[in-house]
């Protein structure tokens, strides 16, 4: 599915609630919320988003697929508390975040959680189905490591290691060491990588390059392809399509957990210490190392498509590297 037919089946959905009287559209999201009703209770949260979040149309799939989880867990934790979903107190929305935090989970993760359940009330307060702003105060501490501590960069040698045990799998072969070395040589996000199509990927020697349409808002950029990956794409171009691939997308995979399904055991073959860490430190392994290269974060932020250079700052440690060079003249 395209993006552009994605966005548009997500107009429709939102037509069904806009189409309704405001009195049955109060009606059906009361109803969803006293029953806890996931699967409404999201499609109310999604036309809303869709209408009048600040990206409307234009929010990213991940980001509905982020919030879609965020709110299951939510009436999850509230169906098990006894809640009532209309009339929760800042009291129940600061225990569930501590409770959140005592369980582990990271705080990028609560924070996601956070935001989807606000969504899902202003959602309900759009509906007519409460006037409640129980997240307006939410606290969510930050986070203040540094992003190489929550979870560092792969080294060139890793992501060798694993491109090598891709190499020897007895059927994806050429599809895993495609997929690895746009991540790690191009720096792709998984969704970016998984909605690549084959009209993106230019191999022309001289200006090889990947067109990516960004999974974060409407942005596109051009992306150079190393030799490694030129040559990685052009072996798996030339194999023959299997029914398992999706229209004109390069890669068969409909979710990243599809696809780590089959990475996963890559990095455990190749003995990695601590496994695979998910594809994110795939793309921080592109960006840190084109830094070391260039010196220049305004470079490597527009390789990556970050709208903030300070995002780009946290695939990067270089304080205690140029300290070193400076200390060494000494």
């Amino acid at each position: 599915m395209t993006l552009d037919v994605y966005r548009g089946q997500a107009h429709d959905r939102a037509r069904t609630w806009t189409a309704l009287t405001p009195d049955e559209r109060r009606r059906r999201a009361t109803e969803a919320a006293a029953l806890k009703d996931p699967d409404t209770l999201w499609s109310l949260t999604e036309a809303h988003l869709t209408l009048h979040a600040a990206s409307g149309v234009l929010t990213s799939r991940h980001t509905l697929t982020s919030y879609r989880a965020g709110i299951r867990a939510f009436l999850h934790h509230a169906t098990h508390r006894a809640w009532s979903i209309l009339r929760p107190t800042a009291d129940d929305v600061q225990a569930w975040i501590a409770e959140m935090l005592t369980q582990g989970r990271a705080i990028a993760t609560v924070r996601v959680r956070v935001a989807a359940a606000a969504a899902l009330y202003r959602a309900l307060r759009w509906a007519g189905a409460t006037a409640a702003h129980p997240f307006e105060d939410a606290v969510v501490p930050k986070d203040r490591r540094h992003g190489l501590e929550k979870n560092a960069p792969y080294t060139a040698d890793q992501v060798d290691l694993a491109v090598a045990a891709a190499s020897a799998h007895p059927t994806r072969a050429s599809e895993l060491r495609a997929l690895l070395l746009v991540l790690a040589h191009a720096g792709l996000r998984i969704d970016e990588a998984l909605h690549l199509r084959w009209e993106d990927v230019h191999l022309d020697p001289d200006s090889a390059r990947l067109t990516v349409q960004s999974g974060k808002g409407r942005r596109s950029r051009s992306v150079p392809a190393s030799p490694r990956l030129r040559a990685a794409l052009s072996a798996y171009r030339i194999l023959p399509r299997t029914r398992a691939h999706r229209g004109d997308f390069i890669f068969p995979y409909r979710t990243w957990r599809g696809a780590a399904r089959h990475v996963r055991p890559l990095f455990e073959h190749a003995q990695e210490p601590g496994g695979f860490r998910g594809f994110h430190a795939l793309r921080k392994a592109m960006g840190s190392r084109l830094y070391q290269q260039l010196g220049d974060f305004a470079a490597v932020a527009e390789v990556l498509g970050h709208a903030d250079i300070n995002t780009t700052r946290g695939y990067v440690r270089i304080g205690e590297e140029r300290a070193r060079r400076a200390i060494d003249s000494w």
